[in-house]
């Protein structure tokens, strides 16, 4: 009895190698002994099919002499870097460069600049950042912005999708749609070449092919969404093979963990010194502009940290405060003026959210508290707000109206994180880090809603991803074991059992009948993965005829929420994307015998293929991207 995954193309294909839609070109699954090549097939049974765990040592640290990081955030972007002499400094005296970024006015110094990205009348790349805004703002002031495109906060068009269009389409400020692609390569191109500038600029070393580069997302994203992101940093000029992608939450562990004794704030209380000594257990609770990210660790004996529950979160994040800070100008001036304002006046709006975003992190738990937010003048004007709803050109807001404007995001970070404790209760401490957890108010409920965990707060937290990622390019496997995210498996057939498998899934392969869509598991929802380890499983393929000799062969990639899907038709199951395997240069022989190594426990997927009777490796990559 044999198990056969399935090759899904088009009935016509335009690729040069194209893969022929074939029943009778199939791959057999073999169930082979340990260390042994030529067992004979027999039948697969779903979840009981020998699987190999072998040690795989790649993805160690570089041994480049710098190392550069690009925090590509929902709302604020930027960069860090350092040098192996300085990494090897001990912590305290170690030191990571970061960029300043200002507006024109000088005003606003931050470690960040928006994500706002600018393209000319012929969607050429213009600007980044503040200079972006800038520029779009007197654009508009001069009537002359119609055909410029200006795109913000477009990260999050990436968030929560299984499945992912290379030729994605995102929108400008003027609803037009472009191609995402060349707005995040063009944005990523920017902040490489900002590197190479700063880099250059401290007489170190200058060769561009010196430096390892780490890209921070969210850990909650899918391997779809991971894929276009190093797509994207391929084609800004990163060389794949310099390119580590980093997962927020883990580079902020890797931070925190780095900082000398007595940074953290209470970090002389032994219970939290503990939380980073081995058996100790913390939660990285992330909280950026727009996603929120958790993660769990627990210290491992030789201090490398391990990942105890899968990576989870929401789009909870500080631009839902923007959000309801939006609606709320509204109810005060009119939906059709706000609108219409936030375009013809963008750099009066500009200053408007610049304004509410300096003062909502004033908000404390203090109910007498009250923040004023200082109103353009033009937007006084232009407006029919009564000067008595005004204190000196400004809109008072009470504690309580301001607290309503947390109150959604706040609700869904602290049922989520009570969500985690009930599943891990050794949990000691809890680590706020991101531009959110800048914010006083948020700090506070989250503390008062567990006040049997001790919650911290480290130094410079908005920056805590970013200069996480800087230090785990030299140290990746400081994270040494993952836990899967969902059931993975791949398409496959198996040999028909009355009675067993569903009646309408019978169908007949090399006259044998077989069930189709099993789904055949290679790693299930909750497994927790050394970052050194794989998943092997042994197949064969039958090549007889030349048109099947120079055949690509596409195997189909399932994801699935349940920890044992059983067919791929399941409402939890997805098509996630697929494994390519390229034919050698002379063809396939009729029959071939590989094994398809997989690799879990990293921040990406990874696999190799080869031939188990020569040992031959064959070209191969997974292709999440549709």
């Amino acid at each position: 009895m044999v198990g056969d995954y399935k090759s899904r193309t088009p009935a016509v294909s335009t690729h040069p190698r194209p893969v022929v839609r074939d029943t009778q070109i199939m791959t057999e699954v073999k169930v082979s002994g340990k260390g042994s090549n030529n067992d004979t097939p027999s039948e697969v049974v779903p979840g009981v099919e020998d699987v190999t765990v072998s040690s795989h040592l790649s993805h160690s640290g570089t041994d480049k002499a710098i190392v550069a990081a690009i925090d590509f955030g929902t709302t604020y972007s930027g960069y860090a870097y350092t040098f192996r002499n300085e990494y090897e400094k001990s912590a305290g005296a170690r030191e990571i460069f970061i960029n300043r970024w200002t507006r024109n006015s000088g005003a606003n110094m931050s470690a960040k600049a928006p994500t706002t990205a600018l393209f000319d009348t012929a969607m050429n790349f213009h600007s980044f950042g503040y200079e972006a805004e800038e520029k779009y703002a007197e654009l508009i002031q001069q009537k002359q912005h119609q055909d410029w495109h200006c795109f913000r906060r477009f990260k999050m068009k990436l968030h929560d999708r299984m499945t992912l269009k290379r030729k994605l389409k995102i929108a400008d400020e003027s609803g037009r749609k472009f191609s995402a692609k060349k707005v995040y390569t063009e944005s990523i191109r920017y902040l490489r070449k900002k590197v190479l500038t700063s880099i250059k600029a401290t007489n170190q070393k200058k060769d561009k092919d010196a430096i390892h580069w780490v890209l921070t997302i969210p850990a909650i994203w899918t391997e779809p969404a991971k894929q276009f992101m190093r797509e994207v940093a391929i084609e800004a000029g990163i060389p794949t093979s310099d390119l580590r992608i980093a997962l927020e939450p883990e580079a902020a562990a890797v931070y925190c963990r780095s900082l000398p004794a007595g940074t953290l704030v209470g970090s002389r209380d032994r219970g939290v010194t503990d939380a980073f000594q081995p058996g100790g257990c913390y939660m990285i609770v992330d909280m950026g502009g727009g996603t929120v990210d958790t993660t769990v660790h627990e210290v491992a004996e030789d201090g490398r940290l391990m990942e105890v529950r899968q990576a989870s979160g929401g789009p909870w994040g500080g631009t839902s405060v923007d959000d309801t800070f939006y609606e709320f100008i509204v109810g005060k001036f009119g939906k059709e003026f706000i609108d219409k304002f936030r375009i013809e006046r963008a750099a009066d709006w500009i200053m408007l959210t610049t304004e509410f975003e300096a003062q909502k992190r004033k908000l404390s738990c203090d109910k007498s508290s009250k923040i004023s937010i200082q109103i353009p003048s033009r937007l006084i004007a232009e407006s029919k707000l009564k000067e008595n709803q005004l204190s000196d050109g400004k809109i008072v807001i009470d504690n309580d109206a301001l607290e309503n404007f947390f109150r959604p995001s706040t609700e869904d970070i602290v049922t989520h994180i009570r969500s985690v404790l009930s599943e891990v209760s050794k949990i000691d401490l809890i680590l706020l880090v991101g531009g959110f957890a800048t914010s006083n108010y948020v700090i506070q409920i989250i503390t008062n809603a567990f006040p049997e965990k001790r919650v911290l707060v480290p130094l410079q937290a908005e920056v805590a991803v970013l200069f996480g990622a800087v230090l785990f390019g030299f140290e990746p496997l400081t994270i040494c074991a993952r836990v899967c995210r969902h059931t993975y498996g791949i398409d496959s057939f198996e040999r028909f059992r009355e009675g067993d498998h569903r009646l309408d899934y019978k169908v007949m392969v090399d006259d044998l009948p077989h069930c189709d869509n099993i789904f055949n598991i290679i790693v299930a929802n909750g497994e927790r993965l050394s970052s050194s380890e794989t998943r092997a499983h042994a197949y064969s393929s039958t090549h007889r005829g030349d048109h099947r000799r120079h055949t690509t062969m596409v195997v189909p990639v399932f994801a699935s929420t349940d920890p044992t899907p059983r067919y791929t038709t399941e409402d939890s199951c997805v098509e996630l994307g697929c494994i390519r395997v390229e034919p050698p240069t002379d063809g396939w022989p009729p029959e071939v015998h590989y094994c398809i190594e997989m690799f879990f426990g990293h921040t990406e997927f990874d696999l190799l293929v080869k031939d188990d009777v020569t040992g031959q490796i064959y070209q191969s990559h997974f292709d999440f991207l549709k």
